[in-house]
């Protein structure tokens, strides 16, 4: 019996779909609750906030930090005619010192994420454009797994001291993402990196391009009008966090390898003074 083709655009579309799809575990949940910014404040206690305002940035900068656009290095660009589309998977370790990152069954409290664990993962899809004069632009789509959130983000990069002999590229890339599927929660990030990486011939079969620099992270974070239960209460309390401005450094370090058209990567960052780390891989094609 004849069977109908299957179009070759099905596979890679199913695989795509599969890469972004998050793992099925049911009781971890990283779509965050705002609830877990309400403080019951025991009878007759004074100077007592009501939201927990130090919580709630300490967890929108770990967020914004997750998402931001990975590989910034090696910045050497891609020239005038060529493009470059990888897929990466990043894990960030999750700093749960504060309240909100655990429940608090006394008061009713939830946790911001639901059994969390120690790191939080995404996946994300960067497409790469090399243009004249030294300079790239990008596009990136990238989703937490176990969750409903996606961020996605542009990125251009010019790089002036690049392919001399002698020296190393040198470039700055720069980049902005807007949060979504966050219910209540408004999360838009920006940030720069200062890059220096160089690339070196292994026996004529691949380059390896190690990387590192400098990259700056900033972090506007508020939400609309939400609501959450305080202790023992039946009706939703109602509150809103007005914009927080938040600013994070880090330092970045990386090697790529280049064999024809296939790219593997991977990324390091470290913030400062946290010492917070987030880790990255990633598989792709220069064409």
């Amino acid at each position: 019996m004849h069977r109908p083709a299957v179009p070759p655009l099905l596979p890679a579309l199913g695989l795509a779909f599969a890469l972004l799809s998050p793992a099925v575990a049911p009781a971890k949940s990283f779509q965050p609750e705002l609830g877990a910014f309400l403080v019951t404040c025991p009878s007759g206690t004074r100077n007592c906030a009501p939201e927990d305002l130090d919580g709630f940035r300490d967890f929108a900068g770990q967020l914004a930090s997750s998402l931001m656009s990975r590989f910034p290095g090696p910045i050497a660009t891609l020239g005038s005619q060529r493009w470059e589309v990888s897929y990466s998977v990043g894990l960030t370790e999750i700093d749960r010192g504060r309240d909100c990152f655990d429940a608090d069954p006394a008061t009713g409290r939830p946790a911001v994420f639901s059994d969390p664990g120690k790191v939080l993962t995404v996946g994300q899809v960067q497409v790469r454009k090399g243009l004249p004069h030294s300079l790239q632009l990008g596009a990136a789509l990238t989703q937490v797994f176990d969750s409903s959130l996606w961020d996605l983000g542009l990125q251009l990069a010019f790089t002036p001291l690049e392919g001399l002999k002698n020296a190393p590229d040198l470039g700055i890339q720069l980049q902005g993402g807007t949060v979504l599927g966050a219910g209540d929660l408004i999360l838009v990030h920006a940030g720069a990196a200062l890059i220096l990486s160089k690339a070196f011939n292994v026996a004529g079969l691949f380059t390896l391009a190690p990387s590192g620099g400098y990259q700056f992270l900033y972090a506007s974070a508020s939400t609309h009008l939400t609501g959450g239960y305080r202790q023992d209460q039946t009706s939703p309390t109602p509150f809103a966090f007005d914009p927080q401005n938040l600013f994070l450094h880090r330092l970045v370090v990386g090697l790529e390898a280049v064999a024809s058209w296939v790219v593997i990567g991977a990324e390091m960052t470290l913030q400062v003074p946290a010492a917070r780390r987030t880790y990255a891989v990633r598989v792709g094609a220069q064409f």
